[in-house]
């Protein structure tokens, strides 16, 4: 929503990324890119999440990855806030533009005026989404100020003497007391009287011995899936009930802690197309675990399978029905593909990683 005293408004864009790096006059410099989520933007500026704590006033090179925009955002922009993530060692990024273009500002007001035709109750939600997946330490109210303590008031003054009155006759001398009757002699005690012996407390009625509760029963512990690894995936097959197996010779089965669905499978990775200074990184010799009931939402990890083989790579979801899938290695470049040509895609779900080559 509009918030008072902003000058542009903030807006939404869902499944929207963001690549981002230092700004360097040369890009070696600048360090390798991340990847990360995008919060909102504005014609202004935008927030992000970043696994880096930026200074105010460093200037980055940003590429804005919009699902539903033909072309990439591809700006500079400058830091002016960043806060840290509650229980996470990331954060949230405040950028401003610096000098955007005019096709940069058209496709921006372009997304505005998308965003603020939809609904109310849609806006809330979104933002809802946001706050609850990065949301932000909360900072103490400050504690209300004390009342001063009042000026103390000069203490009334004291009442006027009374005037004095005439000295009072001569008391007269008392007269003499009458004698006092003499006491009377006290009656002698009683005798003590015997008492009676006490009478023994009747016998308590004996109560029953409480039986001990029966043990519960423990828990059954979760049987985990055997997942097959595969070195080389030569096809899919593709069920009556529409689903997808991957054809190929498993070398071996692994378990994953946690992973209990039985449609599991996992590759070795082989090159280093989807190793890079960020996280998450891949080396060879390590094993990732993808799962075909679990949906897969742009920027995410995935198996793709197309015509020319099976590859692991992060995939974006483009206007036009255009599938995009970019090694996390910036050294490869990137593929597209219809999404009629892309015959499976998996999204990744558990690593296994591999000591021997580190």
């Amino acid at each position: 929503m509009p918030i008072r005293g902003r000058r542009n408004r903030r807006f939404v864009v869902e499944d929207a990324t963001v690549e981002y790096r230092r700004h360097s006059s040369l890009p070696f410099l600048g360090g390798s890119p991340k990847i990360s989520a995008l919060i909102n933007l504005s014609v202004g500026g935008m927030q992000f999440v970043s696994e880096d704590l930026f200074d105010s006033g460093q200037r980055l090179d940003l590429r804005v990855m919009l699902p539903s925009a033909v072309r990439a955002l591809v700006i500079r922009g400058e830091v002016v806030w960043a806060k840290r993530i509650v229980d996470r060692d990331s954060y949230r990024i405040g950028v401003r533009f610096l000098q955007p273009g005019a096709e940069d500002v058209s496709l921006l007001r372009s997304l505005e005026e998308h965003y603020w035709s939809i609904s109310d109750d849609r806006k809330r939600q979104m933002e809802a989404l946001i706050a609850e997946r990065f949301p932000l330490h909360r900072e103490k109210p400050s504690a209300p100020a004390k009342p001063k303590p009042a000026a103390e008031e000069p203490p009334p003054p004291p009442p006027p003497a009374p005037a004095e009155a005439p000295p009072a006759p001569a008391p007269k001398p008392p007269a003499p007391a009458p004698k006092p009757p003499a006491p009377e002699p006290e009656p002698a005690p009683p005798p003590p009287q015997p008492q009676a012996a006490p009478q023994a407390p009747p016998p308590e009625p004996e109560r029953p011995v409480a039986e001990p509760p029966e043990p519960e029963p423990e828990p059954e512990p979760t049987q985990l899936a055997p997942i097959p690894v595969f070195d080389l995936v030569t096809g899919v097959e593709t069920q009556a009930d529409a689903n997808q197996l991957l054809q190929g010779v498993a070398k071996y089965h692994v378990s994953l802690p946690g992973v209990t669905d039985r449609d599991c499978f996992a590759i070795e990775v082989h090159d280093n197309t989807m190793r890079h200074t960020g996280m998450p990184t891949f080396d060879r010799g390590d094993v990732v675990v993808f799962s075909p009931n679990v949906p897969a939402r742009s920027g995410d990890l995935a198996f793709v399978m197309t015509r020319e083989g099976g590859v692991f790579r992060q995939i974006f979801f483009d206007a036009n029905n255009i599938v995009r899938i970019r090694p996390l290695n910036s050294w490869y470049p990137e593929q597209c593909f219809h999404r009629g040509e892309v015959q499976g895609l998996w999204k990744l779900v558990g690593k296994y990683e591999s000591y021997k080559s580190k």
